[in-house]
């Protein structure tokens, strides 16, 4: 009964070692479609094709849901159709996957920007400032926030006066 057992045994863990390398494999393969799927999502959104560009970004989470790029290019399809609750949501996940994406931080940023909470669109920018000092989406956020940050006697709303005590 014992050898029985151990034949068992040493026949589960052969297939587990076989199956190792396949698996990677796999993983390998799912991780280049998704970049290929998200490249050709990104085309669609470039095109204005809204249904097929969120069809092929969302197969390019599928393929991979560690594709932080591809996360943030939904949060900006989303972001682009004035869907917030939802461009938030890919940013927020982007973000958990890739603490640094540069797309995803922008984008929550400039929501937040247009939420009036400037002080997390500039954590956001602190962060970009570190990762990725001279990257495009660094210098647009601190262009829009340099706008939208008072001056000695302003208020972020250029309507009401800063009152002071």
């Amino acid at each position: 009964m014992m050898a029985v057992f151990l034949r068992s045994l040493c026949l589960l863990a052969l297939l587990c070692i076989g199956a190792a390398p396949a698996a990677a494999k796999v993983n390998e393969a799912s991780q280049q479609a998704s970049r290929i799927l998200a490249g050709k999502g990104t085309e669609a959104v470039a095109s204005g094709d809204f249904v097929r560009a969120r069809r092929l970004l969302e197969e390019a989470i599928v393929a991979d849901p560690a594709n932080a790029h591809a996360l943030a290019a939904l949060g900006r399809l989303y972001q682009s159709h004035n869907d917030a609750d939802m461009a938030r949501k890919y940013y927020r996940f982007a973000l958990e996957v890739e603490p640094v994406e540069p797309d995803a931080l922008f984008g929550a940023a400039t929501l937040d920007v247009a939420d009036g909470d400037t002080d997390a669109a500039n954590d956001k920018l602190r962060k970009l400032q570190l990762s990725c000092p001279a990257c495009r989406q660094t210098n647009e956020l601190a262009s829009a926030l340099k706008k939208k940050t008072p001056g000695p006697g302003q208020s972020l709303d250029t309507n009401t006066p800063a009152t002071h005590p």
